[in-house]
């Protein structure tokens, strides 16, 4: 390999002394300073990971996977001799030095944006080839002598992300139960996470800031504070990571129902419902695994999935469209920026209608084009909720056949969070 040379500017004083010295040690300069260097050097960068640039990735992203840092996209740059960071080819083979190989996902978890709430589903994506998410909710109680459990290992060993979500019940019995049982009720998930198979990411509750989801119904029921929604989650947390082979399960926190302002106390009197999801990871910072996200649209109108649109005074800094989600991803506090982040409920607000429109293509193709901007925290998973018929439920799909249609179109896009 042929020799570069490599210069750098001191004071002149400095540079006299610097000749002197390896003069009167009967040296030359150039010989110390390379000596000096290459102690420096060390073996750093003997090792290296090898990427090939994939369609609308940058050196940024690229930092972002393999170091968790955007600026070490200067150090791809320079370990590769690229004059202009802004400028890589597809195809074009990097070398990353000391960045380990990615790794393959844990069983349980998938590349793929694209997920179903509930299972029957999973067929759709495993006729695309894209193995993606199926979330499950589960009603567990709080009797810390139950054990009940399920297993969710058929999905997984057939490579599906899983998500389960951990409800103490649905209403009136609440999402958490009275806070008094808040004890009790950590015990009895982790009853059932000990018990249960082929998952580890585990959702306590659901939309806590909804008076529907308060112990005792939306009428009388216990409010569910930021306070006491992180007492109880992070007593499931602890409780859960106790149990043998857990200690890494992602516990992750509930989502914050959006454009409700049901749930008002001192500190938020508005009711405002980023408020209230900062607030909650404010308290749980340091003690949080994952972060759950709803985003609804208003219509099935895909014109209106990237619509800037707000709300009305008092909330007019707020999305008042499908990008709430963004509001959700803005106010995610700095030490909380390097969490997973899933999108576990989505759909147009209202029931499906039986059309084809593309709206779900065009909703995939915004949370990728989100991920694809290498600024951005990384969304996981986008599940469409839902398959399942509940009586009195409006949301299926499972019958609505352009709306299939419509999921199997966007299937065809490769849409990864993780590559």
């Amino acid at each position: 390999m042929d020799d570069r040379k490599i210069e750098t500017v001191v004071d002149e004083q400095v540079a006299r002394r610097l000749a002197a010295k390896a003069a009167f040690l009967n040296e030359t300069l150039d010989a110390r300073m390379r000596q000096q260097l290459l102690d420096w050097l060390g073996n750093w960068g003997l090792e290296f990971a090898v990427h090939v640039v994939k369609p609308k990735e940058s050196l940024s992203s690229i930092a972002r996977d393999y170091y968790g840092d955007l600026s070490k996209a200067a150090v791809i740059a320079a370990y590769n001799d690229i004059t202009d960071p802004n400028v890589i080819s597809v195809g074009q083979v990097l070398r990353l030095p000391e960045a380990k190989s990615k790794s393959p996902l844990p069983k349980g978890e998938s590349p793929y944006l694209f997920g179903i709430h509930d299972r029957g589903g999973e067929s759709l994506m495993a006729a695309a080839g894209r193995r993606g998410w199926v979330l499950v909710t589960e009603s567990l109680g709080s009797n810390p002598n139950d054990w009940g459990s399920s297993s969710y290992a058929d999905l997984a060993d057939s490579g599906y992300g899983v998500i389960v979500r951990l409800n103490h019940g649905y209403s009136p019995n609440g999402t958490l139960p009275y806070s008094s049982r808040y004890a009790d009720f950590a015990v009895r998930c982790a009853n059932f996470v000990e018990r249960s198979s082929g998952c580890h990411i585990w959702v306590i509750g659901n939309e806590p800031n909804l008076a529907v989801e308060r112990p005792g119904g939306a009428a009388n029921g216990e409010i569910i504070t930021p306070q006491k929604y992180s007492q109880a989650y992070l007593a499931c947390r602890a409780a859960i990571k106790s149990r043998s082979g857990h200690q890494n399960d992602q516990v992750v926190m509930a989502a914050i129902g959006p454009w409700n302002i049901q749930t008002i106390y001192p500190e938020n009197r508005g009711g405002d419902w980023v408020v209230y999801f900062r607030q909650v990871l404010d308290l749980i910072s340091g003690k949080v695994d994952g972060i759950a996200i709803h985003t609804y649209a208003r219509d099935g109108n895909p014109a209106n999935l990237a619509s800037e649109a707000r709300m009305g005074v008092p909330y007019h800094a707020r999305r008042s469209m499908f990008r709430t989600y963004q509001d959700f991803m803005e106010a995610i506090p700095a030490e909380s920026r390097h969490l997973p982040v899933y999108l576990t409920e989505t759909n147009q607000n209202i029931a499906w209608e039986d059309v084809n429109r593309g709206w779900i293509r065009q909703a995939y193709a915004e949370i990728n084009a989100w991920n694809a901007d290498a600024s951005h925290q990384k969304i996981r998973a986008m599940i469409l909720y839902r398959w399942e018929q509940h009586s009195g439920d409006i949301w299926s799909f499972a019958k609505k056949t352009q709306v299939v249609a419509d999921y199997r179109a966007a299937l065809q896009n490769d849409y990864r969070w993780y590559r």
